[in-house]
Parts: structure tokens; sequence; C-alpha cells
């Protein structure tokens, strides 16, 4: 969320003036002129939360720069920062946002968040994929407390998170990156902003504002699985909700198995419901099957141990483990009323139309620069928010190896055009899809786990096909050649 100042005269402004020529200042240092602020931001700049004015204190530096040039630009109106914000130059409001960025973020009483009923709950952790939603906490971080760029949420008060979501919907805001905060308060509704402002925020309840737009509703196709409230309260739910736990937390849930910073809901989004994100519902009922992969029917617990050995890049979890026990019983459950047909609506993800050029990894890295590095990072190493993996890393040693469904530029071009970005799936080009999966796909990765005397000969037996980087030369590099070994013990 972008801090809103206040809109009564505040005394900031002798306090920016001090600061634009110390840039190694921290709160320890501050000067006496540095008190001015406290009518308005605390004394530590961390806010009010009865009158909704916004912490400031230990926001990321590049956010509040950006927030900066946006009152200095013209893209956001204030009558108080907008004057300050053009008075400073492009260094001194990178001086300001860092000075800001060094204060230590206050502790959050633990009383301070009201309580919140169970589906506003789930609606910051997981969001309504039905509705394009994805949950707060997707991009915000586990309860809210921020990542990298992205602000937190948790400890802002209610009232100005309020604000700044209607201020979305009625197009007083910029999107800000990736369009995605407009795009997401566009679906929300009052109730929504009033319910979501007071689970994160401090201070007095917030209450819903001028009437939200109506949310975009998804008109239901194929199967619905069950709402995750309604798993039952029994011997039976127990397991499930194991199985939904590693399924959403692998690496923590499931750490002798799991070799990367990956999990599984990372490429099947809402917990493994949402259609068109290889739902785990649709995979269930499509086997027993036969698979070229390794030759032979496979049961669903085959498949399974297959998605832990290429996509986690680690071990096998044996037939019969607890660990494939509550995944397949987390997915049976979800699959509850659907009819068995291993076609069924939504399974994998759509199918994408052959591009009109050959896909190029020249426009990709330009389609990631603009459209995937704000949550994966430049070089596509994913997030954390402290030990939790927020963004995943999409390359490198901790990312799936070379054996992966994911490894196919295919499969890779499918999940983003249907998917990505977050909560904007269907906006990038079918073209621009192709190019960044491509894009994507030529970065190396853990080996492939079959690997064969040489990346030569492994390529013929397991990647021989257009789709698969694996074993050609890119700026250079054989990829494959320079591989770390499969099934590693990654720090999660």
């Amino acid at each position: 969320m972008i801090p809103r100042w206040p809109r009564r005269r505040c005394l900031a402004a002798p306090l920016l003036a001090l600061l634009v020529g110390a840039p190694g200042l921290v709160a320890a240092q501050a000067p006496p002129a540095a008190a001015s602020c406290i009518a308005c931001h605390g004394a530590q700049g961390e806010g009010q939360a009865a009158p909704g004015y916004p912490r400031l204190a230990g926001l990321p530096a590049d956010y509040l720069q950006r927030q900066l040039q946006a009152y200095a630009g013209g893209m956001r109106a204030n009558p108080i920062m907008t004057p300050l914000a053009r008075a400073m130059s492009a260094a001194e409001r990178d001086q300001v946002a860092a000075y800001f960025s060094a204060l230590p973020a206050p502790a959050r009483a633990a009383s301070a968040a009201p309580v919140v009923a169970a589906d506003v709950a789930e609606l910051a952790l997981r969001g309504r994929w039905s509705e394009g939603l994805p949950g707060c906490m997707q991009c915000h971080g586990p309860q809210g407390v921020g990542v990298g760029a992205i602000p937190p949420l948790s400890g802002q008060p209610a009232r100005y998170l309020a604000a700044q979501l209607q201020a979305w919907q009625g197009g007083k805001r910029p999107p800000g990156p990736l369009g995605l905060m407009a795009s997401v308060a566009a679906r929300l509704s009052a109730a929504d902003v009033a319910a979501l402002a007071n689970h994160f925020g401090t201070g007095p309840r917030a209450v819903p504002g001028p009437a939200a737009v109506e949310p975009a509703r998804a008109v239901a196709t194929g199967f619905v699985p069950p709402p995750l409230s309604t798993i039952p309260d029994n011997e039976f739910g127990k397991v499930v909700r194991q199985g939904l736990a590693i399924f959403e937390h692998t690496g923590t849930n499931a750490p002798a198995f799991s070799g990367n910073a990956l999990a599984c809901v990372n490429c099947h989004l809402d917990a493994g419901r949402l259609a068109g994100a290889s739902p785990l519902w649709a995979a269930y009922l499509a086997y027993p099957a036969y698979r070229a992969k390794n030759g032979h029917v496979n049961t669903f617990e085959e498949r399974m141990q297959g998605c832990f050995r290429f996509s986690m890049n680690g071990k096998a979890p044996p037939l019969g483990s607890p660990t494939l026990v509550a995944l397949q019983s987390y997915a049976y459950w979800l699959a509850s009323g659907a009819r068995v047909d291993p076609n069924l609506p939504g399974r994998g993800y759509p199918k994408l139309a052959k591009p009109a050029s050959a896909p190029d990894r020249a426009r990709g890295e330009k389609v990631f620069a603009a459209d995937c590095a704000f949550c994966h990072g430049p070089e596509g190493q994913g997030q954390q928010a402290g030990a939790v993996q927020v963004f995943p890393p999409l390359w490198g040693p901790r990312s799936f190896n070379w054996g992966a469904g994911m490894g196919s530029v295919a499969n890779a071009a499918a999940f983003v055009k249907a998917n990505m970005p977050l909560g904007r799936g269907g906006s990038l080009s079918d073209q621009d899809a192709w190019d960044v999966a491509l894009f994507m796909d030529s970065h190396e990765r853990p080996q492939d786990p079959r690997f064969v005397d040489s990346v030569a000969v492994t390529r013929q037996r397991f990647h021989d096909s257009p789709m698969s980087m694996y074993g050609r030369r890119v700026d250079g590099v054989l990829l494959g050649e320079q591989s770390v070994p499969a099934g590693g013990s990654t720090v999660h």
C-alpha cells in the first residue's frame, strides 16, 4: 500500500529539508527538527492509527522513492505531499526515502488487530481465485509483513488501508507495479475493503467508504471443488488438512523429500483448486494412466512421486508413505462429486496456440523485466520474507530441475499465459507468453535426475524436443553442463 500523507497542515517540510543532505543518517542521528514530524506521523515515523496517518518507518526505500516520484510527477495528488515532492531533486527524494526506510518498524501490539471472520482470513491468505483475486499474503508475505519492494500491510492504520483501496477503485491512485493493485481493488466489494483493512490494520475499525466497483464474477465452467472450510472435522479430515499443509508449504511439511525452494502451490494455484492452473482435483481423476515419460501406467501416487523428484528437485516419497497418503487424501477430497473423466474441463493448463513468430529470448527478456522481475527478482531468484519463500525462483540451484514439466517451453508458456502475472492471468499476449517462457527455460537449473553419461546422451534420451533447451548452447554455455546435482538439499 502506498502511504497517503494527511490533508491537514503537517510540519514535515523542515525535517525533509534537513534530511536531504544526510544520506547516511540513521534514527539516532536525526536533527532536532525531526520532532516536527510527531504531529502527523509519530516520533519515530510510526504513524497514528486513530486518524489513519500511515507509518513510514521501515517501509522499503525503493517503494517510498517511487511514491515521492509519483507525487512529484503528478501521478498522485495530495495538497501536502505534491509541493514537498516537487521541491526536491531526484537525489533528495532518494535520500529522504532511505532515511525513513532506515527507521525501525514499530512493534505491533498483539491485541491491535480486531477479530475477523474466517472468510475474511481466507480472502487475506488465499484470495478468491474464481474472481481473479489472489490472497493479499501471496504478494505481501506471511501476515502481510512485506516482501522486498512490496510494502507491509500489517501495522498500518485500518482507515489508511481502506482509503488506499478505495482510491485504487476510484482511479485516484496509479495502478502500481504490474497494475496489480488496481486490478485487485476493482474486484473487492465495500465490505471486502473494510474487512481486509480491519484484518491487517491497527486502531479503530475501517468502515465501508464510497461504493466499490462491482467485482468481476468468473463464469464457472466444469467442476467446482468444495470450499476448504468444509473439510470434515474427523480423522479423515485431519489427514486431508495435512495434505493441504504439505501442498502449500512443501519444504516445511515434507522436508525429507523436497530439495528446492518451491511448493506444490507455486504451479497449482489456489491450493490446487484453480481450473487452468493444473488443478489437483482434475489430476486425481486422470489416473491411472500411461505416461511416456517413464514408459508404464502410473497410479496417482506414482505421478506425485515424479513431482517430488523433478519439480521439487527432491526424493520420491515411498508409496504408501504418510506424505503421499495425505496428498492423495486431499486430492480425493477436492474431487468430491466430480465425474471420473481424464479430460474434465479445467484440467492442466489451457492449450496455447503456436506463436505467430518463433519464440525469441531477447524479446522474452524484455517481457520478464516488465512483467515478472518485480515479483521473481531480476535474476529469477525469487523473493523471501524471512525464512518464507513468497515468490518462487524460476531458475538456478533452488528452482525445479531439468526433468520437470515446467522445463518444457510449451508447458511454461501455457502456464504463464493463463495465470501470470499473478492476479492478471490472460493479460499477456500469446507471443509474450512464448517468448518469456523460452527466456525462463534458457537458464541453468539442477541436473535431470535421469542423467546418463553426458548432456548429449541425456538430451537424446529424454529431451529430444524443440520445446526443451537442455543440451543447447545459450550465450556460449551448454545448458546442463554446469547444472548442480539433482536431488540436492537446498536451504528452504
